[in-house]
């Protein structure tokens, strides 16, 4: 049996070359891209992907300047996209062009935290309803002991739901300037070894209980949110929804509200927006973000009304996940595609989560004006063809 999962103690270049030789035997193609990179080869392998084999390049462009209303951002910003989805810069670009000319723009960031929802199983109801009691009344020690693991992580709250002999704990964590999954399961494995396996008669049956609920599609994330909750805002006047959208308000409402909204609901969906997951992935790819979040960041809801003579648009993604450290962030590209957003400088987990913010504005506004406008398929025949 074929395996690349090479064992010898040789460097991490030499496995990544026996497992290119390796590949060229068994398939019969020009592999001479996908073997190309330009990463620390070490570093990488170690941290970010076993079996490493090469790197797959995306094109990055860009939407903005972009200028705002907010009191973590500059008063303009540049967001990359990192996108093979031909149409979808310009169509952002458009939006930001839209919010820059409406001189209203404005995003506001709230730190949720992120989550890890382990589940444990108690002898009957009534040893469930006591393992809940007891979490609760050591709320301190849970603290101290989770805090231990890491000096960047913060215990600030739980809930729990029992379904029978089941208890789900979901936990919320300050985790600083980091996304910070892994640091949370670590804290909470210590948890649990540490002290509640020796001072209850419960049983740990998952570390996730998919309560958290981790890159998937959820109420409770909705509700409750997970990492960063942005809104994001814009009044935007008759004049330029006429002469930038080439549409007009009451028919940009109208489409919101058959697509968005009574389409949502006929489909079942949760995620009453136009194309939300499209810059929210491109941001996340351009900036070292684990992508598989997008799945819940894409719960966004796209709110229009007719505000007098102007047109409203604003966004509520309730569970942002990233960070500006660790997973993917160091990576080189990635994190000089960061400083593009402050043009040149650092910026913090609350700040990129503003930028995604205002970008899914920006996308909101110009894809649902092409779709007022019947315009949509001509742009994607002029850029994506």
């Amino acid at each position: 049996m074929v395996s690349f999962n090479i064992k010898k103690d040789i460097s991490e270049k030499g496995k990544m070359k026996q497992r290119q030789k390796l590949l060229k035997s068994m398939i019969r193609s020009d592999l001479t891209e996908l073997f190309q990179t330009s990463l620390d080869i070490n570093k990488v392998a170690k941290k970010n992907c076993e079996n490493f084999i090469g790197s797959v390049e995306i094109p990055v462009g860009l939407a903005g300047p972009l200028q705002i209303q907010s009191d973590i951002l500059p008063k303009q910003i540049i967001i990359p996209l990192a996108t093979t989805e031909g149409a979808l810069v310009a169509s952002t670009n458009r939006g930001a062009k839209v919010i820059n000319l409406s001189q209203t723009g404005k995003v506001l960031v709230k730190k949720i935290g992120m989550t890890r929802a382990p589940v444990f199983k108690c002898q009957d109801i009534t040893a469930a309803q006591e393992f809940k009691t007891f979490l609760e009344d050591n709320f301190v020690e849970l603290k101290k002991i989770s805090e231990s693991t890491s000096n960047h992580l913060k215990l600030l709250s739980f809930n729990c739901w029992t379904r029978g002999q089941y208890v789900f704990v979901r936990f919320v964590f300050d985790t600083d300037k980091a996304m910070g999954m892994n640091m949370v399961t670590i804290a909470l494995k210590h948890v649990w070894s540490e002290y509640v396996s020796k001072k209850t008669k419960a049983e740990l049956i998952s570390l996730s209980g998919n309560v958290c609920a981790d890159k998937k599609d959820s109420l409770v994330n909705r509700i409750l949110g997970r990492g960063y909750s942005v809104e994001a805002e814009v009044f935007i006047p008759p004049e330029i929804v006429t002469e930038v959208l080439q549409t007009t308000k009451e028919k940009f409402y109208e489409t919101h509200i058959v697509k968005n909204l009574i389409g949502s609901n006929i489909a079942g969906s949760f995620s009453q927006n136009m194309q939300a997951a499209n810059i929210i992935a491109a941001v996340f790819l351009a900036t070292g973000q684990d992508v598989a979040h997008v799945v819940e960041a894409s719960q966004c809801a796209t709110t229009v009304t007719i505000e007098g003579e102007n047109l409203y648009v604003a966004v509520s993604l309730p569970n942002i996940n990233l960070g500006v450290t660790g997973g993917g962030t160091w990576l080189p590209a990635q994190a000089q595609a960061r400083k593009l957003i402050q043009e040149g400088g650092e910026i913090d987990s609350k700040q990129l989560a503003a930028a995604v913010g205002i970008g899914v504005l920006a996308g909101e506004i110009s894809g649902l004006a092409s779709l007022a406008n019947n315009s949509l398929a001509d742009a994607h025949q002029k850029f994506a063809r």
